[in-house]
């Protein structure tokens, strides 16, 4: 039989009211706080030693604003396409110290979707967070540790103890440079670019191993997907999934192979010298979880994926010609290599499979690929720089905005004990259509919402 359980529980006895708790939620500017009671006392951090834990990683994961008709199929569907298998975006916001006790006490901005991430002294991630929560202006948020037992009890009075909170909140100490979307092609291409492309680049000696040129192609460019191929063995992401909570040190830069390389070169790459800097932009890049794009915006919405320069019927045109499966790069990980290069289109590896290089066939091939090039040096995408959003995505950019400044004017409203009406809102909006019943001159849908303070209107 199920033990007694605490659902429909009714009194039998008169009791005491008990008390309100006052929010703590502002309609302001105020700051907000995380306090992280002791990092080492959750159910998957077997053998992570106490003192091992030295810094907490606070992570964005950003909204998505925007979607395209073009698709990347991995573990899931991803409009546009953003990462090999993860599906969505990355905002270093920076770290923070944690105690000797576990304990942390810091600063995080309001109202924005993060995670938290252990590191240990190199500032390689030992357990990640993989939900995320949003923390209210002026709120301060608690949690017992990492990935706690839920069905345990704590001590109401370790709190009180924590070293943490015998100090200020610590400030996010950012992460080389001022807050940015996480862009694989400036963020880590580089450190490839500089060390090992003499031996790794198309045609090079060590080329058949692994390609960590930057060339792109339709999808993302080619060491990207060198490295995810999952049989190449390169890299110990977990992509999407799977659901389940996983054991400290089992994914992310400890266990890849590509971070253990750099850290320490065997005989065959006895010459390469990375700085900290380097090799902490790799790791890290392991730890996030191997992203690429860093917006959810594309400037060709309709080509497969969303980030192709080639319009679908020409791809699977070049794909025909070349013999290559079509799907096969959206396979589980275990698709074609690099078979495109925008930058260096003669070298795309696709067009040895040609054998004829005279032959109408070569020339179309290499044709195709030439005008994909020639569309990305007119209209660069999300990993070049001079990238712009296509129209639509700029509409509903501005929409969102829209959105933002009316919920903005509600908030004003409520800090000066005002009310305010949809009416008031309606001139705020830069992106006006048809106004549609139970629809705002915004395009926004309007519903009723009760408020103790002031009867307003709001967003949906």
């Amino acid at each position: 039989a199920e033990a007694p359980g605490c659902y429909d529980a009714m009194p039998i006895a008169p009791r005491k009211r008990p008390p309100t708790i006052p929010t703590r939620r502002t309609f302001d500017d105020a700051r907000s706080y995380v306090v992280m009671q002791n990092v080492y006392d959750g159910t998957h951090m077997k053998g992570v030693k106490p003192g091992t834990i030295k810094y907490l990683r606070v992570v964005e994961s950003g909204t998505k604003k925007t979607w395209s008709g073009g698709s990347w199929g991995g573990q899931g569907y991803q409009a546009p396409g953003m990462n090999w298998h993860d599906f969505t975006n990355k905002v270093i916001l920076g770290d923070v110290p944690v105690e000797a006790d576990g304990s942390a006490y810091f600063e995080v901005p309001s109202e924005r979707f993060i995670f938290f991430q252990a590191l240990d002294a190199n500032k390689m991630m030992v357990q990640s967070m993989r939900s995320g929560t949003v923390v209210q202006p002026g709120e301060t948020q608690s949690c017992i540790g990492c990935h706690e037992d839920r069905l345990g009890a704590q001590d109401p009075a370790a709190a009180a103890r924590a070293l943490a909170l015998k100090r200020p909140a610590s400030k996010l100490a950012g992460w080389y440079g001022p807050e940015r979307q996480f862009n694989y092609m400036r963020e880590v291409q580089p450190v490839f670019d500089k060390h090992c492309l003499k031996c790794h680049d198309f045609g090079g000696k060590a080329a058949g191993k692994l390609v960590l040129a930057g060339d792109r192609n339709p999808y993302f460019n080619a060491s990207y997907i060198d490295l995810w191929i999952w049989r190449r063995g390169m890299i110990k992401c977990i992509g999407g999934g799977p659901a389940e909570v996983q054991q400290a040190y089992s994914w992310g830069s400890h266990p890849s192979k590509l971070s253990k390389v750099l850290r320490d070169p065997p005989k065959q790459h006895k010459d390469l010298k990375l700085s900290a800097e380097d090799i902490a932009r790799i790791n890290t890049w392991l730890d996030l979880n191997g992203p690429y794009w860093p917006t959810y915006t594309c400037a060709y919405p309709n080509s497969q994926s969303g980030r192709s320069p080639i319009p679908t019927g020409k791809l699977q045109r070049l794909y025909k010609l070349t013999g290559l499966n079509y799907g096969g790069m959206r396979t589980n990980g275990r698709g074609e290599r690099a078979q495109i290069s925008f930058e260096r289109p003669e070298l795309s590896p696709c067009l040895g499979r040609i054998k004829d290089k005279k032959g109408p066939a070569y020339a179309e091939a290499l044709a195709i690929i030439r005008a994909g090039a020639a569309a990305l040096k007119a209209t660069p995408r999300a990993d070049m720089p001079g990238f712009v959003p296509c129209p639509e995505h700029q509409y509903r950019l501005k929409r969102f905005d829209a959105t933002v400044a009316i919920e903005q004017a509600y908030r004003r409203a409520i800090r000066e004990g005002r009310k305010l009406h949809d009416r008031d809102v309606q001139s705020l909006g830069a992106c006006r259509r048809t106004p549609q019943p139970g629809v705002s001159s915004l395009g926004v849908v309007i519903r009723h919402v009760p408020c103790r303070d002031v009867g307003v209107y709001s967003a949906a």
